[in-house]
Parts: C-alpha cells; structure tokens; sequence
C-alpha cells in the first residue's frame, strides 16, 4: 500500500482500501446483488414504489434528508434501487453503502446536458467519463478520463433496443461546477468529442472500479449548450424519467 504524494492535493493518491471509516460502520444491511441508482425526483419513485409490489429494505441518513432503498421483483429478478442526489460526491456515498450491502451489478439512469444538436430526451450511453470532479481521484490515480465496464454498456443499449429506442454511445463531461460551464470550456469539451456534460458519471466509475463492481450509466437530455450563446433549458427533461427509471431496472437484470 503507498500514499502517492503532489504538491496539488487533488493528485495525491492512496492505494489504501480500507480507511478509518467505512461505508457499512453504522449498519449491517444485506441488499440484493443487482441495484439501480436513480437521478430522479421523488415523486417519480414515490409514483413506482405505491404501483408495485416494493419493500423497504434499508435507510441511509445524511445531514439534509433520508435516502430510502427499496426493493421490487423486476422481469424475475430482485433488484435494490435508491435514489441519488447530485454532484459525485454524494452520489458515490450512497453507491458506496449500495457497495458494502451486497450490491454488485449497479445501473445509474439520469438526465445530461446537451452539447450536441438534438432532442430533449435523446438517450447516451456513456463508454468514458472526463475526470474534471473531484471524487474520482480519491478511488483511482491520475487520468484524464475513466472508462465504463463493457459489460454494463452493452446490457444498457440491449435494453434501448428491446425497448425499441434510439441510442448512442458517448464520452460524457463530469464536472463539479455546473456554474462553470464557460462558453469557452463548453467549446473545448466539444471539441474534443464530448457530446454531453453531467456531475457524477466519473465519480460513480472511478468508485465501481476500486471496489471491483460492474457499474453502466444510461444518460438522456435534459437542458442543451449545444448553442453556447443561449442555454436552453427547455423542460430539464422532466417527461423521460419514468421511462429512465424503467430502463435502468431493465438494464440491470441483463448483466
């Protein structure tokens, strides 16, 4: 084990796995394999749990609000699912108890920025995430990007494609600062062949990586920069998280 130092803390690195407090210190819950983590409002899961047969199964309480994990019978496989708040940071907390639970095979669903022409809605499948956050050098050492596991990618497009919808696969921009998205920033990011831009997917990678778990992320649009001299917002892509949260459920039992 070696703690790699730098003079810019960010790149300092510990290839330590076990550190002084660990993601299971305040309980012992067993969850199911599979897990779907969900960046959706929650109504849109509060909407799933009263139609279908969904148990509670666990809690985890931070400073601001209670995450509740259920879990459903889904195409006849059990699957835990849990929503996750925004930004890298907060959402790997939440993956990492998944992690410690039992969960092995976990599917991300939630919207992106646009940096491509195209509809509200349009699904991406992600196959490498920019590390331009913060949390994702805390599980791997420094890199520009983080890849995304095959085997998770390809269970997601089978679910696109048996749910008959149009898909592409891309590089995705993780970045902390969602009021940093300079025209500038948004213009290199394009040129580099990013097409959407959101502030968790190389956080949760990163995180799958170190502890040896499948993790796949199926992204649909949501607000666009594709014109960097007009942000539109259009409707935050408020009409496709039911059918994210379905996908994601589907994805999952493929794996």
């Amino acid at each position: 084990m070696a703690l790699i130092k730098n003079e810019i803390p960010i790149l300092e690195h510990d290839t330590e796995i076990q550190a002084v407090i660990m993601p299971d210190h305040a309980w012992d819950y067993h969850f199911t394999e599979k897990a779907v983590l969900l960046f959706v409002e929650q109504k849109i899961i509060d909407e799933y749990v009263a139609t279908h047969h969904c148990e509670t199964i666990g809690e985890f309480e931070d400073v601001t609000k209670t995450f509740y994990v259920y879990k459903t019978k889904h195409q006849g496989k059990e699957i835990a699912f849990v929503q996750a708040p925004l930004g890298g940071a907060g959402a790997v907390m939440i993956m990492e108890q998944m992690i410690a639970a039992g969960a092995r095979y976990i599917i991300a669903a939630g919207s992106c920025g646009a940096l491509e022409d195209g509809l509200e809605g349009d699904f991406f499948v992600p196959t490498s995430a920019l590390r331009q956050e913060g949390t994702s050098y805390h599980y791997l050492p420094p890199s520009r990007e983080v890849e995304l596991c095959e085997d998770a990618i390809i269970a997601i497009e089978k679910a696109l494609m048996n749910a008959r919808l149009p898909f592409r696969r891309c590089k995705t921009w993780t970045t902390d600062g969602f009021y940093r998205e300079t025209k500038e920033m948004v213009l290199y990011r394009k040129s580099e062949g990013y097409s959407v831009v959101e502030m968790e997917c190389a956080s949760m990678a990163a995180c799958a990586k170190m502890r040896g778990v499948i993790f796949g992320q199926l992204l649909f649009t949501a607000d666009s920069l594709a014109n960097v001299d007009e942000h539109d917002a259009r409707n935050w892509g408020g009409g496709t998280f039911s059918t994210a949260m379905e996908l994601a459920l589907d994805a999952v039992t493929l794996i």
